[in-house]
Order: C-alpha cells, then structure tokens, then sequence
C-alpha cells in the first residue's frame, strides 16, 4: 500500500468491534477491517461467528476474535467488553451493522403492526445501538479518543416505498423507518457531546442489499435506483474503511448515504 493510502485508511494493529459482524454486511466489513491492519472482534450471536473469526485470521494473519455475546442485554455488553480488553485490548472503533425487520416484515399495515413486533425491532436496531455506544464509546471518551460508525437506511431518511413490493404482500415494517431514524439522531447527538472527548461518531446510510430477493421486487428496486442495480455487500467496505480510519479525521455526526442514488429523488 502507498504511504499516503496507509496513512489515511490503514488500520494496522487497531482493535475493531463490528457488533453484527457475522451477518450479510457485516463479515465482508470484517474482512476488509482487517485487510486493512486491524484486529477484528466479531460481536454477534449467530453460530456462524467463530468460524468466520477463524477464516479472518487464516486469509490475512490479523487477529480476529469471535464474541457471542447477546447486543440488546447491557450486562452482556459489559462482559464482552471486559473479554475484548483482556484478549485484544480496547476497541479503537466500533462498528454497528446489526439488523432486525422482524416477522412484522410480512404484511406490515401501520394501524395493524402488533406492539410486541415494534418493541422488539427498537430493541435491536436503536437501543442496541445506543447500549454498544455507552458500553465500548464511554470507554473511547474516557480514553479521549475513538471512533464509531452506525449504519442506518435510507428507509431512516425517507419512507419505504410499498410501489416496489408489488402484491407479495411483504413491506418493511413502520418499526425498521423508526429505528433507522432514530440511529441518526443518536449519532448526531453523541457526535456534539463526545466531540471534547476526541470520539468522531459518523453514520453510514445504505441501500438495500441483493440477497436473493424475488425478482419482481429487484426488478421494482432496479427500476427506482439511479445506478440501476442493487447493491453488494462489498460496497460498503471502502464507505466504512473511510470512516473508521484516519481519511475521515474531519467529519462527526456527518451522515454519509451509499444508496445508488436512492434517495436522489
């Protein structure tokens, strides 16, 4: 790597906590992550997440540790935190890239949408997120120094469009805009009172991810982006690369969008 690309976006022997790292965004951030010279903890509880770790510190030589921790219970958080600094010492940066729409998913009509679905969305895309700030960004602040990119939506900047859904019946729910919503707010909020502190906290706004998704909603999709297409995970990797490392040294509380132009119109 060139001096000068080392120096803005190298990331060599920083610790970095991606909490969903071992979902569909999150293991291609992962691998980048460490690519790029950091020591990688993998915070999430799916069964794949040790032997991601495992396969991250086999194709680039850099640490990665696995944490199965639950994000939504503060105690846990707290103990993964104390597992993290024992083994790889304190997050430098913290990622948050978990996700949850919910069985409400399907069928989604706003005056329908059942409270227990509601709660259990907020519960994961936004009070996750702010107990992950506290828990491994109040160590940053004490520290005076550290970074943290939150990953929202467009569907937290403008409404889901239900034209692209088609009759499938299926809609992203009134919960998921809300809490997407709710993560820039959080971001910008902690951005203005942990700037003295020395911790940036930026927000990555993406686009909807091709998985395999029936092909009358990508065609819908396609149709209503700009670049014409969905995007791949790996998209995502230099937008996070540049906010968790010194090429960003100047922004906080910026909200940066990577939605094929999505949001354009």
């Amino acid at each position: 790597m060139p001096e000068l690309l080392r120096e803005l976006f190298g990331l060599d022997n920083e610790v970095v906590l991606v909490a969903g790292g071992a979902g569909r965004i999150g293991r291609v951030l992962c691998q980048a992550l460490a690519q790029a010279g950091a020591n990688v903890a993998i915070l999430d509880l799916a069964d794949q997440t040790e032997q991601l770790a495992a396969d991250i510190t086999v194709s680039t030589g850099r640490n990665a540790l696995a944490l199965r921790y639950d994000l939504t219970s503060a105690d846990e958080l707290a103990r993964a935190r104390d597992e993290l600094e024992g083994r790889l010492g304190p997050a430098a940066v913290l990622i948050n890239c978990a996700q949850f729409r919910g069985q409400g998913f399907y069928s989604s009509a706003p005056q329908n949408y059942p409270r227990e679905a509601w709660e259990r969305v907020l519960e994961t895309n936004l009070t996750a997120v702010h107990l992950a700030c506290q828990v491994f960004g109040g160590r940053m602040a004490e520290r005076g120094a550290g970074r943290i990119v939150n990953f929202s939506s467009t569907y937290g900047v403008v409404s889901a469009d239900p034209r692209i859904y088609g009759d499938s019946g299926v809609n992203s729910p009134i919960a998921y805009g809300v809490s997407k919503a709710g993560v820039i707010g959080l971001t910008r909020y902690l951005a203005v009172h942990w700037a003295q502190q020395g911790v940036r906290v930026n927000c990555l706004v993406p686009g909807g991810v091709y998985d395999g998704q029936d092909p009358e909603f990508v065609a819908n999709y396609v149709a209503r982006t700009p670049l014409g297409r969905m995007a791949a995970a790996e998209d995502y990797q230099g937008p996070v690369l540049f906010l968790a490392s010194s090429a960003s040294n100047y922004m906080t509380g910026a909200v940066l969008t990577v939605d094929g132009g999505w949001t354009a119109w």
